[in-house]
């Protein structure tokens, strides 16, 4: 009886909502094989509907997402859609690699608090009032994108910080306008600054992979970081203009209490501890190697993988190994297996087929000009379809060899394209489920969905222009100078 017991509360603890998600995307999975295998073939019939019916599980989520990562392997293995070295060649990719590192990194820097000293001094630097607290987060994040690999770990970092903020630097009144004005801060800006470093965010990983897998185009660590930090850097300001517009802080009142208590709160701190001083020496060696990869050669994953070494080598490290290996191996998988679906796109002839559908041949002309209205037109494009497709890296794996097969088609390299698309994917505001961060914050229960169209849309306008500027005057002066 007490095992029927158990047996009956698990099945109570499984929603209607998840039950119908699964049956359906079963069905949907069935139809989508039985009318595409006859219509395409075997390999991209398959392929489409073990894709589609992956997506649709990612979205409404009715499993854990890296169970769903399991399904979309068995999947594409048991229905012969493409052998098994191109089905599972995601897991051998140097980006998986270097997730694995950066999230391992990640959880080296949140066992210290530097990351949080880094916030409190950068915060007393801009005196510490709602609007200086927004600029000086949005700084703090482009710092912590250097050394920080994973954008929901630096939202988790700071999020207590925020609440720290909201309750002791603003007049009582306006705590609610200042609470949402820093957590849309922290959310915005952790994709926006991560955009600049390349293992910054698991979408830079997934564009630089196909980039350099399809085009023969090494995208390294400087190279990235060169295309796309006036970019970050421009969208800072402008971050921080929309927020205060939309949330304005009202009488901020007298800064001398809130600088005190900055103060106090690094006194509390104490100086820096050994493995403070470690994990900065490791750091900045780390960084060093990622800028200098032009000179070694290395690729991106290898000096992440060094720090993680380091990390946790006795007489050097700081932090046992064993915790270091207390990362969410869900996000590795998730890596694995969208580069997976990215191969069988391409491979299958899938992403052909997708581009004649999601991309009229009446709007291709007016795309792949080389011009800013082209490059509008491709952003807008994208952050259309994200708002149906959530997850960064689905999207991105999904419309990246889409835009490969209609540079293709058009017969230009679709190198500017690509990066748009990667650049855009990233970049998502309007929406709650759009970004890990955005999920982080709304569950505070600070926010409403309101809040976020209030600020995204305007923010998402802005960048869809300074991407556009950037691929059209900037990206070819760079190219120029590298092959100088």
């Amino acid at each position: 009886m007490v095992l029927i017991s158990k047996y009956s509360d698990a099945i109570n603890t499984i929603s209607r909502k998840q039950i119908i998600s699964v049956i359906g995307t079963l069905v949907c999975f069935l139809l989508l094989y039985r009318l595409a295998v006859p219509t395409l073939g075997q390999e991209m019939g398959a392929a489409l509907a073990v894709i589609i019916a992956g997506v649709l599980l990612w979205v409404f989520e009715p499993l854990p997402l890296s169970l769903t990562c399991f399904i979309i392997i068995f999947g594409l293995m048991v229905t012969g859609v493409a052998s098994t070295d191109v089905v599972l060649s995601g897991f051998s990719s140097s980006s998986t690699f270097l997730i694995l590192a950066g999230l391992m990194m990640a959880r080296g820097i949140s066992n210290t608090t530097l990351g949080e000293r880094i916030a409190y001094r950068t915060i007393l630097k801009f005196g510490a009032s709602p609007r200086g607290s927004l600029m000086a987060l949005l700084i703090a994040l482009q710092l912590l994108a250097l050394f920080v690999p994973a954008t929901a770990v630096k939202a988790t970092l700071l999020l207590p910080i925020i609440f720290t903020l909201g309750k002791n630097l603003v007049q009582t009144g306006s705590h609610p306008r200042v609470h949402k004005m820093l957590l849309l801060g922290l959310a915005y800006g952790t994709h926006v600054t991560a955009l600049a470093v390349l293992p910054g965010a698991i979408g830079n990983v997934i564009t630089a992979d196909l980039i350099s897998a399809n085009l023969a185009y090494e995208m390294t660590y400087t190279r990235w970081l060169a295309y796309f930090a006036p970019i970050s850097l421009a969208l800072i300001p402008c971050t921080w203009l929309v927020l205060t517009a939309a949330f304005p802080a009202g009488n901020e009142g007298s800064s001398s209490q809130r600088i005190d208590f900055l103060k106090q709160k690094l006194k509390e701190f104490g100086p820096l501890k050994q493995g403070e001083k470690r994990l900065m020496a490791i750091l900045l060696i780390t960084v060093l190697l990622w800028m200098t990869d032009f000179i070694h050669g290395w690729p991106t994953f290898v000096p992440a993988i060094l720090a993680v070494i380091l990390m946790s080598l006795p007489g050097v490290g700081f932090i046992p190994w064993d915790k270091l290996l207390q990362i969410n191996w869900g996000n590795v998988l998730m890596v694995g297996t969208n580069l997976s679906i990215g191969m069988v796109i391409i491979n299958t002839g899938v992403a052909g087929y997708m581009a004649s559908i999601l991309f009229p041949d009446t709007v291709l002309p007016a795309i792949f000009t080389f011009s800013v209205i082209g490059f509008i037109i491709m952003g807008s494009m994208v952050h259309f379809y994200h708002l149906f497709i959530g997850n960064v890296a689905t999207l991105i794996i999904i419309m990246v060899p889409i835009v490969l097969e209609l540079g293709t088609k058009a017969g230009i390299d679709p190198l500017y394209w690509v990066l748009v698309t990667g650049a855009s994917g990233l970049l998502g505001f309007i929406l709650v489920i759009q970004t890990m961060p955005s999920v982080i914050v709304y569950g505070t229960g600070k926010l409403n969905a309101l809040d976020f169209i209030k600020a995204g849309v305007p923010l998402t306008l802005i960048s869809i222009v300074v991407v556009a500027l950037a691929a059209r005057y900037w990206w070819p002066y760079l190219d120029l100078v590298f092959k100088n």
